[in-house]
């Protein structure tokens, strides 16, 4: 059995001063998610792998790299998702 579900919408010009808003913000919103993020990485270096074959010593990086850590833990983004609905003027959701 299928449920219908009624969905209201309306039409807006796409040049109205609401639409305008909305993706001011958003774009706010998001240079400053990124900002947040870029400040919480933290930096790893990852050395070389030393393999024997063959009784020779082989590496298997090159170089040694600067690894980024981006924080993945539940405070993380608890307090990011705080921070950007600060100045939320629209829905939460």
């Amino acid at each position: 059995m299928k449920t219908l579900e009624l969905v209201r919408s309306y039409s807006m010009p796409i040049r109205d001063d609401r639409v305008r808003r909305l993706i001011t913000w958003y774009v706010k919103a998001l240079q400053k998610a990124i900002d947040m993020i870029w400040d919480n990485i933290e930096w790893r270096y990852c050395f070389p792998e030393i393999i024997r074959r063959s009784g020779k010593l082989i590496t298997n990086m090159g170089l040694k790299m600067h690894v980024p850590i981006i924080p993945r833990d539940r405070a993380f983004k608890k307090r990011l998702r705080d921070e950007l609905m600060k100045g939320n003027p629209y829905a939460a959701h």
